[in-house]
């Protein structure tokens, strides 16, 4: 028979596994729109892609 303890402990464990997994994607996503970010400002040879970034940024800031 399965105590009321092991309940908590699987409970505990899914719980970390789910946060580890929601900050795994988050930190792909945010990776991989840097990269891209990146590759624009290369393939251009200047910065400007990163000044609209933070052009848009700006604006979704002041709209909160």
């Amino acid at each position: 028979m399965i105590k009321l303890s092991d309940y908590i402990l699987i409970s505990v464990v899914t719980a970390c596994f789910g946060l580890l997994v929601s900050f795994q994607i988050g930190h792909i996503a945010y990776v991989r729109k840097l990269t891209r970010l990146a590759r624009r400002c290369v393939e251009t040879g200047t910065i400007a892609p990163i000044l609209v970034e933070l052009e848009a940024l700006r604006e979704q800031e002041q709209k909160r």
